[in-house]
C-alpha cells in the first residue's frame, strides 16, 4: 500500500464531511485512524510535521508490559500492556523482536526481590508469556558480560520483552489505515477550529509546504497531539487548564561493541527513580533514559548537559564501562505525555491513557505508550460511538495484520549511490517523504544512529529529493543548511 501525498491531498480537498478528523500523526493518531477507518468511518488525519516526528520516533524502542510499574502496584496496566505486546508481535510479524533482557543484581535480597517481581510479570502475561524468567549465575554473567562481573554483580535475572523500530511501525500503521480507507497527510498543520453555536464543526488547516489553506468539515475532531494536546486544547478554549505534566528523556547511542552477549540490560534503580536500559538496536546500542520535567515544549527537544552526564555516569557505574563523550554517536531527546498527577516526580506519573471531550465537542486522547496504541485507539473509537452520536459497528482490530514495508531493518542509509537513489525515490513516491529529516531520521534511522554520518549524507540526499520532487538549487541549499543545524543537536558537543 503506497502513501502518495498528492493523492492524499486531493482527497483532503474534496468538499465532503468527514466522520472523524484526527489531529496528530504519531502512534496515537495513526492507531485511531486505523481503528476508525476499519470501523467504516470516513477518516482524515493531518500531521503538522512528519508521521512519528515527535515522541513516537524517540522511544526506547521497547514493546513491553512495563516491569517498573509492578513496584507501583499497577497490575492492570501491566497486564493490559502484556496482552497488547503479544498482539503487536502477531500483527507486525517479523518487525517485533522477542528479546532477552538482563537485570544484574549485587545482593541476595535483590535477587529475591526482583525474582519475585519478574515471576509476577510472567504470571500476569499468562498465555501471552514469551518465555520463563531464569536466573543466570555469576559464572554465566562473566562469560556473557565480563564487565558486569568485574563491577561486583553476583548474577542476573533474564526475562523476555519486545524490541522494535518505532518510526517503521508508525509507517506500517499509516499504510494499513490508508488501505482501510483513511486519508492521511503529513506536513499539514491545524491552525484553528471551525465552530457553529460553540460546537466544533471542523478544522482550518494549512499545507506547510505550499501555504495552501483549506477547511476540513468533520462530525468529530480528535486531539491526538501527545505532549502538545494541551496546546491544541487552548486553540479551542484559551482558558484550558493543563492536563499533562510532560517530561523529557534522552538516549545516548554507542557502537555495538560496548555490549556483548546478545541481550539488553536493565538497571532497575537510578538516582532519579527511573530504570536505565542498554538496548542493542540496528547495529548500535541505545542507553537511556532520563526523566527531566519540562515547562517549555520544543518541537525538537534538546538534550541537556546534565542529562548526558547522568546517563554516562550511570552506564559506567552500573555496567562496568568506561564510556566517554567522544564515544557517543548520537543523542536524541523525546517528550512524554504524562497525565497530570499530584506528585512532582514525573518518573512516577501514569503511562495509562484517558479519553474525554471538551464542551465544544473536541475529543482528547491523553497519555499512553507505544505498546498500548491499539487499545488506546479501540477505547477512543468506543468513546465516539457512545458519546459523540456516531452510528457504526466497531471493527475488531485485535488480529488485524499491519502492512509493513521492506522486511530488512532500515537503520543506516544505503552507502551505494544507486541504492540510495532507489531508496529516496521509494520514500518520496510511496512513503510521503518530503525533507532530508524525513528520510534520514525516520525512513532510515541514520540521524538517530550516527549524527555525523547523517550530516555527511545530507547533500546527496538533498540532491535526490530535489530531483524527485522538482526542486531547485536554492531549495537544496536551504534544506542542507536546515538539516545540518538540526543534526548538530544530536551531537554531544551541542547540548544545552
Amino acid at each position: 500500500m503506497k502513501l502518495h501525498r498528492p493523492t492524499m491531498l486531493a482527497r483532503l480537498r474534496e468538499p465532503e464531511q468527514w466522520d472523524v478528523c484526527i489531529i496528530g500523526g504519531g502512534a496515537t493518531g495513526l492507531g485511531i485512524a486505523l481503528e476508525a477507518a476499519a470501523s467504516g468511518l470516513r477518516t482524515a488525519l493531518i500531521e503538522g510535521r512528519d508521521f512519528a516526528s515527535g515522541t513516537s520516533s524517540r522511544s526506547t524502542k521497547l514493546v513491553h508490559g512495563g516491569v517498573r510499574y509492578l513496584e507501583q502496584g499497577k497490575m492492570s496496566l501491566v497486564s493490559e500492556a502484556l496482552k497488547e505486546r503479544d498482539r503487536m508481535m502477531a500483527n507486525a510479524a517479523g518487525h517485533i523482536d522477542d528479546y532477552g533482557f538482563i537485570i544484574p543484581v549485587k545482593r541476595r535480597w535483590a535477587q529475591f526481590y526482583y525474582g519475585m517481581g519478574l515471576r509476577l510479570y510472567d504470571l500476569l502475561a499468562g498465555s501471552h508469556r514469551w518465555g520463563r524468567t531464569e536466573w543466570i549465575s555469576r559464572k554465566e554473567v562473566t562469560r556473557r558480560l565480563p564487565h558486569l562481573a568485574e563491577a561486583g554483580f553476583i548474577g542476573a535475572w533474564r526475562y523476555r520483552d519486545g524490541r522494535f523500530n518505532d518510526a517503521e511501525l508508525a509507517l506500517g500503521l499509516a499504510r494499513t489505515a490508508v488501505q482501510q480507507g483513511a486519508t492521511l497527510v503529513n506536513h499539514c498543520r491545524a491552525e484553528a477550529f471551525a465552530k457553529k453555536n460553540g460546537r466544533i464543526t471542523g478544522v482550518q488547516a494549512q499545507d506547510t509546504l505550499t501555504g495552501e489553506a483549506f477547511t476540513l468539515s468533520a462530525k468529530v475532531v480528535i486531539n491526538a497531539c501527545g505532549p502538545y494536546s494541551d496546546a491544541l486544547c487552548r486553540l479551542d478554549d484559551p482558558a484550558h487548564e493543563s492536563q499533562l505534566r510532560p517530561s523529557q528523556g534522552i538516549h545516548l547511542v554507542f557502537d555495538a561493541d560496548i555490549l556483548k552477549g546478545g541481550d539488553a540490560l536493565l538497571i532497575p534503580k537510578t538516582d532519579d527513580g527511573r530504570v536505565l536500559f542498554a538496548v542493542p538496536w540496528l547495529g548500535k546500542v541505545l542507553v537511556g533514559t532520563t526523566d527531566t520535567p519540562v515547562d517549555h515544549l520544543d518541537p525538537e527537544p534538546k538534550a541537556l548537559e546534565e542529562e548526558i552526564a547522568f546517563v554516562l555516569d550511570h552506564a559506567n557505574r552500573f555496567l562496568g564501562l568506561q564510556l566517554r563523550r567522544e564515544d557517543i554517536r548520537s543523542v536524541f531527546a523525546g517528550l512524554r505525555p504524562l497525565i497530570q498527577g499530584r506528585r512532582d516526580n514525573t518518573a512516577k506519573l501514569s503511562r495509562s491513557h484517558e479519553v474525554d471531550a471538551s464542551a465544544s465537542g473536541l475529543v482528547n486522547v491523553r497519555g499512553g505508550k507505544w505498546t498500548t496504541y491499539r487499545k488506546m485507539a479501540e477505547d477512543t473509537v468506543g468513546f465516539l460511538r457512545k458519546h459523540c452520536g456516531l452510528e457504526f459497528n466497531p471493527a475488531d482490530t485485535t488480529n488485524l495484520a499491519l502492512k509493513m514495508g521492506d522486511t530488512s531493518p532500515r537503520g543506516m542509509h544505503p552507502a551505494d549511490t544507486k541504492e540510495l537513489a532507489t531508496a529516496v525515490q521509494k520514500a518520496v513516491e510511496e512513503e510521503m517523504c518530503i525533507t532530508i529529516e524525513d528520510f534520514l531520521a525516520r525512513r532510515y534511522r541514520t540521524l538517530f544512529l550516527d549524527a555525523k554520518a547523517a550530516q555527511q549524507a545530507a547533500p546527496d540526499v538533498a540532491q535526490l529529493l530535489a530531483d524527485f520532487q522538482g526542486k531547485d538549487d536554492q531549495w537544496k541549499a536551504a534544506a542542507v543548511e536546515s538539516f545540518t543545524e538540526l543534526a548538530n543537536h544530536y551531537l554531544p558537543n551541542h547540548t544545552h
